[in-house]
């Protein structure tokens, strides 16, 4: 999933060079433009349970055998336990660097020490097997730096996986068909979430929030669409109910037109404890949408310059003044969205951010043919 939605842009940049570009990952065999992308495609069946020991010494057998048989110049992993496994599995293999984008640190200030002092110990011991490390947020890129994870010119700060501006374009005709279908009327405040429905991203103070707004604006004409399934999605249905939300709150599911739902939203919320540098927020901005997020790691990369309202991620009362702020003032809306829209041309476009990954490998494999 993640090589399939984030990754093809910098695998067709590789091969333009004349690179041979190999993937592996688990069920790869399932998506066609993954396969069709790459020279080669490998299916690693990598475990994400870090306490399933047999798998993933398994996934670590595996990984290994690919990398003494293939003989790459580089690997670049991606995503925490792949990545780990990955760097283990590259100790001892000769002539093979590996590169790591990290899309966002476990370590973070809300962790008890214990768990931050497991998450800096593994990071610290896969770093001696990292020849270079990409980060999407400042907060990571000073955590890495202070840390030490690796030499600091060995670090590079990336601004995220990059978005495609041409694919979020603002669709009126997208904001008039979603809207009926969610029988939303024009005037209607729409308020969209685009996330797992789980506990780090914490849907539950967005729907103590508006429960707070709807004592003070009994006939106020304001939806709360969440899109995303997960482990908490009857919990969540049963909160909106319990709060007296069932007829502001809509449940949608998993989605695949994204862009025309945002073009129909008047403001995007994302309730996260922890973030790398959200996608959702990425793509919000490329309609010229407000957030009110988070004001954690990766949110406060994107809404510090004034795109929208930063927030602590726990404090119902700042939840609720952040989204009445939004619903009471569209002109503060347009303009965060105008923000927002110009942050993204400048440094979040995709072809941007591959242009600086392709530079750091042209910079050490300069005439090298397989990656």
């Amino acid at each position: 999933m993640t090589l399939n939605a984030f990754l093809l842009p910098f695998a067709e940049s590789f091969k333009k060079q004349g690179w041979q570009v190999d993937a592996a990952a688990s069920d790869i065999s399932k998506y066609d433009n993954v396969l069709n992308t790459h020279d080669h495609c490998f299916n690693i069946n990598f475990c994400r349970n870090p306490f399933k020991l047999k798998q993933l010494y398994q996934s670590l057998k595996h990984i290994r055998n690919l990398l003494k048989e293939q003989q790459y110049d580089v690997v670049h992993v991606h995503t925490p336990i792949a990545a780990f496994l990955t760097r283990l599995a590259a100790i001892g293999i000769k002539d093979t660097n590996v590169f790591y984008t990290a899309h966002g640190f476990h370590y973070i200030n809300t962790n008890p020490k214990w768990k931050n002092a497991l998450f800096y110990l593994a990071e610290k011991l896969a770093g001696y097997k990292t020849d270079h490390l990409f980060v999407i947020n400042q907060d990571d890129y000073k955590f890495a730096v202070e840390k030490k994870i690796l030499p600091e010119n060995k670090i590079t700060l990336i601004h995220g996986i990059g978005v495609d501006l041409m694919r979020y374009q603002i669709d009126e005709q997208a904001r008039i068909d979603i809207r009926k279908q969610l029988q939303l009327s024009d005037d209607c405040f729409m308020l969209l979430q685009i996330a797992e429905l789980n506990h780090n991203k914490n849907h539950t103070i967005v729907l103590q929030a508006l429960a707070l707004l709807k004592q003070m604006y009994s006939d106020a004409d304001i939806r709360y669409v969440v899109v995303g399934e997960g482990v908490l999605k009857e919990n969540l249905q049963q909160q909106a109910n319990v709060l007296g939300l069932s007829n502001i709150v809509q449940f949608l599911g998993q989605r695949d037109d994204i862009p025309s739902l945002l073009s129909a939203c008047d403001a995007l919320s994302l309730s996260s404890k922890r973030e790398g540098l959200p996608r959702c927020m990425l793509e919000a901005m490329c309609v010229k949408k407000p957030i009110v997020a988070s004001k954690i790691r990766g949110c406060t990369d994107l809404l510090s310059s004034g795109a929208g309202v930063l927030v602590e991620h726990n404090n119902v009362e700042q939840w609720a003044k952040a989204i009445e702020k939004l619903y009471l003032h569209p002109e503060q809306r347009n303009e965060m969205g105008k923000i927002g829209y110009q942050l993204i041309n400048d440094y979040y476009q995709q072809q941007k951010v591959v242009d600086v990954v392709l530079a750091i490998y042209k910079r050490i494999y300069n005439d090298k043919t397989s990656i």
